[in-house]
């Protein structure tokens, strides 16, 4: 059986009987990364944030300028704190502000449906992150000027550090970031604090190539994650958890097969993965791999509402945007695959 095929063939026996991995999470820490936009790394991040923290006490960054996180987990808040005012003195000093010793909100007292499970805390996002890369670069720089790798390697390692003292104040086993579709900053950051990254691949064009570009950052010593890893002392790159194929589902109620235009691109996103064998640490290239739908009206409500694709029932009606949708039977098969991504992490 062909690689391709075995994807398939799991994915088929995930919608239709539910099956899942055994075991908990492999790492401590995740980011939620591709190099390109619209491809679902905010609704997969707020998804896996829900089926995470039902066994496992979790806190979630948001690292996207956008905040698109920050909104569904706390939706109409105002944090005071956000992840730019706790990495702007951490990288500039004390002239900058004091250190925040707390910097995270819990998501059940935001998010009802967070309540029940483990406690989850957010790391609120901030838009001062778009203009964050020329800060931290021009650190980065210094520090190389001084020829430090330990100074380079304290700036590089600057969300980390405040992301494992935020965890162990607040007892959090394990660590969640959600990125921009932009390396320089804060995605740059999130890599070296993550142990692995879950990278979502929309079925089209685009996507496929910024796979292979984001697969290619990872693991290429000449580009610019590579170059500076050397230079804060030969950091180590993070494995790929999972490659999360998204929108690649049929619309209809019972299949189980994604069409031929998916399977594809699927194809397609293997024969990338297959050159970059280092940064997987599975039995096999096949396990890495995981099949999600277009999740239609139910990850409108989802988005819209702040509430899990588990949570959500079959038959009720929600008011999204002036237009009433209503939760049909797909939502189990969405269910299903949520489930079974959190699994195999």
């Amino acid at each position: 059986m062909s690689t391709v095929e075995q994807v398939l063939e799991r994915y088929s026996d995930v919608v239709e009987n539910g099956v899942t991995m055994p075991g908990g999470l492999r790492y401590r820490s995740y980011a939620v990364s591709n190099l390109r936009g619209g491809v679902g790394k905010s609704t997969m991040s707020f998804n896996l944030s829900y089926e995470i923290s039902r066994k496992n006490t979790l806190l979630v960054a948001d690292l996207c300028p956008q905040g698109n996180l920050t909104e569904t987990l706390m939706r109409g808040a105002s944090p005071d704190v956000t992840v730019a005012k706790a990495l702007l003195p951490k990288l500039l000093g004390p002239a900058f502000g004091d250190l925040l010793q707390d910097v995270s909100y819990r998501v059940s007292n935001h998010c009802e449906d967070f309540k029940g499970g483990k406690a989850c805390y957010v790391l609120p996002g901030d838009a001062e992150m778009f203009a964050f890369p020329s800060t931290l670069y021009q650190q980065l720089q210094v520090g190389l000027s001084r020829a430090d790798p330990q100074a380079v390697k304290r700036l590089l390692f600057s969300l980390r550090e405040i992301l494992d003292a935020e965890a162990a104040d607040k007892g959090c086993n394990h660590l969640l970031m959600d990125t921009s579709p932009f390396y320089a900053g804060g995605t740059h950051l999130a890599w070296c604090a993550s142990d692995a990254i879950i990278i979502p691949v929309r079925v089209d064009e685009h996507s496929i190539d910024s796979l292979s570009l984001t697969l290619d950052m990872m693991s290429n010593a000449k580009k610019d994650f590579g170059v500076w890893n050397v230079r804060g002392g030969n950091i180590s790159s993070p494995k790929v958890a999972a490659i999360v194929m998204t929108m690649a589902g049929s619309k209809g109620r019972l299949a189980s097969t994604p069409g031929r235009a998916s399977q594809m691109y699927i194809e397609r996103a293997l024969k990338i993965a297959e050159k970059y064998p280092s940064l997987f640490d599975h039995g096999q290239l096949s396990d890495a791999f995981v099949i999600t739908d277009d999740f239609v009206s139910s990850g409108q409500i989802s988005g819209a509402k702040s509430i899990p694709i588990s949570k959500l029932k079959i038959g009720q009606f929600h008011s999204v945007d002036g237009k009433r949708l209503q939760v049909n039977e797909s939502v189990t098969r969405y269910q299903r695959e949520i489930a079974y991504l959190a699994s195999v992490i």
